[in-house]
C-alpha cells in the first residue's frame, strides 16, 4: 500500500520528465501522456480506498530538531487528493484539443504535469516542510502556466503579479513552519495538532502561529487584502483557469486551515480573523463580480467569493461545511471556465460580453454545460452548490442570525451575477452581436460533459457521507423558514440577473458604479506591491553600501601595514576600536530584538536557514528569466522535484 501511495504523486511527476526530455519527439503524443499519468494517479487513489498508508522518514536531524518528509493518506486528504486527480482528469483531456495548435504545447503540458504533481504532495504531506516545498513547486507552476504566452506584454505582468502577491502570503507559511520546529523541535503535522490538543502551546502562541499560517491561506486563495492576482491571471489559456483558479491552487489555502483546523480551534483570535477576512472578501467579490463585461473574470471574481465563503464556514467553527462547498464547488467552477473557455476557443479569445450574444443556437452543448453548473453555483435544489451552501447556511444561522443574512445575500448576488453572464452569453438580448461559432470537438465536449454530470450528482452523492468520512461536526438542522428563504434567494437572484440582461444587454448592474471598488483594491494591492519593491531595492543598496565600507576599511588597513611605520600602531588601535565598538553595537541590538533567533543559532539551525535563505533570493532572481520559452530551462526545476520523491522513497525502503 505505502509503494502505491507513492505512485500518486509519482506519476504525473515521471511525466513531466518524459515530456521534458523527448518533448521533441513526442509532438502531440506528449499530451496523452500528461492524461495517462493523472490517470495512473486517480486509479492508485481509488485502489486505496479505505486504507491509510503512511510513508514517513527523517530528512534532517540536529540538535534536537527534526525535519521529517512523507505521505500521509487520511480522509481529508483522500477526499482533496481525489478531487485534485479526478478534476486535472477531464481538464487534461480538454486540453488535448484546446492547445492542439499551439506551438509550445510540450512545455505546456511538461509544466501541468509537474503542477498536479505538486498539488498531490501538498495534500498528502504529513510534514510541513514538505508541504511548503509542494506549496512553491505549485507557485512556481502556477506561474510559468499563466505566463504560457510569454511573447504578450500582459500575460507576463499577470503571471508575474500573480507569482509575487501569492509570495506575500508564503512568507507567513514559511515562518509559521520554522515556529513550530522551534517549539516542538519537528515538522510532523501529526505531532503539531496532538501538541495542540494537549494544551502545551500557550494561547498566544498559538493565536500568533494560526495567523501566520492564514497569512499564507490569504495569498493562495486570493482573500483580502491579496485579491487582484487572481482575476488578472485569466490571461492564462482556459484549461489553467480551469484547473488552478477553481479547483486546486486557490483551494490549497482552504485545505491549509482545514488540515490545521485544530490550531485555529484553539485559538479564538484567529477563527475571528478567518471569519471576518472571509466574510468581507466573499461580499466585495460578488458585488465586484456583478460589474464585470469580460466573461472570464466574471468567474474570477465568482472564485474570491466563494473561497470566501468557504473562509466564513471555517471561521464560524464549520470545517465540514467548507469541506463539503470546496468539492462541489471546484466541479461546477471547472465546468463554467471550460464552457467559457470553449466559448472564446471558437471566437479567437473573445471574452468580452459585450462582443457575444446568441451563442445558444450555435452552441446547444456548451450552453447546456454551462447552464447546469451556473444554476448548481446559483445554489439551485437539488444541485450540487445547493447541498453545501445549505451547510454553510446552517452553520451561520447556528452561530448568528446576522451570519445567516449574510450567507443569502451571498446566494443571491451569486444566482444575479451568474444568470447575467450566462443570458448575455448565448441569450438574445438587445443589438446583441450574435457571433457565429460552433460547438468544440469531441476531447474539449466530453470533459465539459463529464464535469457537468459531477456539478449535478457531487451534492447528494456526499451528501450523508461526507460527515462519517471527515469526523467534523454536523451543522444544526434549520427551521423550515429559512429553508424556504434558502430557496427563493437563488430563484430571485436568477430572475433578477436574467431580466437585466434581457433589458440592458452586457451593461453591469447599477450603471458599472460599483467598479470603483475594484480599482480601489487593484490600487492598495499595487501599493503593497511597490513597497515591497521599495524594501528589498532599499536592502540592495544597504548591502551594496556596507560591502563597499568593507572595502574602504579593509584598503585602508592594508595601506597602513603596508607602510609599515611605528606612527600608523595608533591609528590602526583606533581603526580597531572603532570597528569593535561597531560590532557591539550591532551585536547587541540583534541579541536584544531577536532572542529566539539566537536560541535557534546556538543549535546550529539558522545557518541552515542562512543558506536556504541564499538560495532562495538567488532563485527569485532568475524566475524572470526562467519564462523564455525554451524548454530545456526548466530541467533544474523537474529534476529537484524528481530527486526529492526519490529521497523520500529511498529514506522510507531503507
Amino acid at each position: 500500500m505505502n509503494g502505491l501511495l507513492l505512485v500518486v504523486p509519482s506519476a504525473p511527476l515521471l511525466v513531466a520528465l518524459l515530456i521534458l526530455v523527448f518533448g521533441q519527439r513526442l509532438a502531440s503524443r506528449g499530451s496523452y501522456l500528461t492524461v495517462i499519468g493523472i490517470a495512473i494517479s486517480l486509479i492508485a487513489l481509488l485502489l486505496l480506498f479505505g486504507a491509510e498508508p503512511n510513508l514517513q522518514g527523517i530528512w534532517l536531524e540536529t540538535a534536537g530538531y527534526q525535519l521529517t518528509v512523507g505521505l500521509h493518506l487520511d480522509e481529508l486528504s483522500r477526499l482533496l487528493a481525489l478531487l485534485v486527480a479526478g478534476v486535472a482528469l477531464p481538464i487534461s483531456v480538454y486540453a488535448t484539443e484546446y492547445m492542439a495548435e499551439e506551438s509550445g504545447r510540450s512545455r505546456f503540458f511538461c509544466v501541468l504535469s509537474f503542477f498536479v504533481s505538486a498539488m498531490l504532495t501538498l495534500v498528502l504531506a504529513d510534514s510541513l516542510v514538505l508541504l511548503f516545498a509542494a506549496w512553491e513547486g505549485v507557485g512556481v507552476a502556477s506561474y510559468l502556466l499563466i505566463g504560457f504566452w510569454y511573447d504578450r506584454v500582459n500575460v507576463r505582468r499577470a503571471a508575474l503579479k500573480a507569482f509575487l502577491i501569492t509570495r506575500l502570503g508564503d512568507l507567513g507559511l514559511f515562518l509559521g513552519w520554522l515556529w513550530v520546529l522551534q517549539i516542538i523541535g519537528t515538522t510532523d503535522i501529526a505531532t503539531l495538532l496532538a501538541t495542540v490538543k494537549q494544551g502545551s502551546i500557550p494561547t498566544d502562541q498559538l493565536t500568533l502561529l494560526a495567523l501566520l499560517f492564514f497569512a499564507g491561506a490569504i495569498g493562495k486563495s486570493a482573500q483580502l487584502p491579496l485579491t487582484s492576482w487572481l482575476p488578472d491571471a485569466m490571461a492564462g489559456p482556459t484549461p489553467v483557469s480551469a484547473l488552478i483558479h477553481s479547483a486546486t491552487m486557490v483551494a490549497a489555502g482552504v485545505y491549509l486551515v482545514l488540515r490545521l483546523f485544530p490550531l485555529f480551534a484553539a485559538a479564538p483570535g484567529a477563527l475571528t480573523a478567518v471569519l471576518w477576512i472571509g466574510g468581507a472578501t466573499a461580499l466585495f467579490a460578488a458585488i465586484v463580480a456583478t460589474q464585470q463585461t469580460d466573461l472570464k473574470r466574471v468567474l474570477a471574481w465568482s472564485t474570491i467569493s466563494q473561497l470566501g465563503e468557504m473562509m466564513l464556514a471555517l471561521g464560524l467553527g464549520g470545517p465540514l461545511a467548507a469541506a463539503y462547498h470546496l468539492a462541489t464547488h471546484a466541479v461546477f467552477k471547472s465546468t463554467l471556465f471550460l464552457a467559457a473557455g470553449a466559448v472564446g476557443h471558437v471566437l479567437h479569445d473573445t471574452y468580452s460580453l459585450k462582443q457575444l450574444g446568441g451563442l445558444r443556437a450555435t452552441m446547444p452543448f456548451t450552453a447546456l454545460t454551462f447552464g447546469v453548473a451556473g444554476l448548481a453555483l446559483a445554489g439551485l435544489p437539488p444541485l450540487s452548490g445547493f447541498w453545501s451552501e445549505e451547510a454553510i447556511l446552517r452553520q451561520a444561522i447556528a452561530t448568528h442570525p446576522s451570519a445567516g443574512i449574510l450567507m443569502l445575500v451571498l446566494i443571491f448576488l451569486a444566482s444575479a451575477y451568474i444568470s447575467r453572464a450566462g443570458v448575455v452569453t448565448f441569450g438574445t438580448w438587445n443589438n446583441s452581436p450574435n457571433p457565429s461559432a460552433a460547438d468544440p470537438g469531441v476531447q474539449m465536449g466530453t470533459a465539459m460533459g463529464g464535469l457537468a454530470l459531477g456539478a449535478i450528482s457531487m451534492g447528494w452523492l456526499l451528501s450523508g457521507r461526507l460527515e462519517a468520512q471527515l469526523g467534523f461536526t454536523v451543522p444544526p438542522e434549520v427551521a423550515w423558514s429559512w429553508r424556504l428563504i434558502a430557496v427563493l434567494a437563488p430563484l430571485s437572484g436568477l430572475v433578477w440577473g436574467s431580466w437585466h440582461a434581457l433589458k440592458q444587454g452586457s451593461v453591469p448592474f447599477l450603471g458599472g458604479r460599483l467598479s470603483v471598488l475594484e480599482r480601489s483594491l487593484t490600487a492598495v494591492t499595487n501599493s503593497i506591491a511597490h513597497l515591497a519593491f521599495a524594501l528589498a531595492n532599499g536592502l540592495n543598496k544597504i548591502e551594496i553600501g556596507l560591502d563597499w565600507l568593507v572595502q574602504a576599511i579593509a584598503a585602508t588597513v592594508l595601506t597602513l601595514i603596508g607602510t609599515n611605520s611605528a606612527e600608523n600602531a595608533y591609528g590602526l588601535n583606533r581603526i580597531e576600536q572603532s570597528l569593535d565598538g561597531l560590532v557591539r553595537f550591532f551585536g547587541s541590538a540583534t541579541l536584544a530584538l531577536a532572542d529566539t533567533t539566537d536560541r535557534i543559532d546556538n543549535s546550529g539551525i539558522s545557518e541552515g536557514v542562512d543558506r536556504g535563505s541564499k538560495l532562495l533570493s538567488s532563485v527569485g532572481q532568475r524566475l524572470r528569466q526562467l519564462q523564455t520559452g525554451k524548454l530545456y530551462l526548466y530541467t533544474l526545476a523537474v529534476f529537484v522535484w524528481l530527486v526529492a520523491i526519490v529521497i523520500v522513497g529511498a529514506l522510507i525502503w531503507r
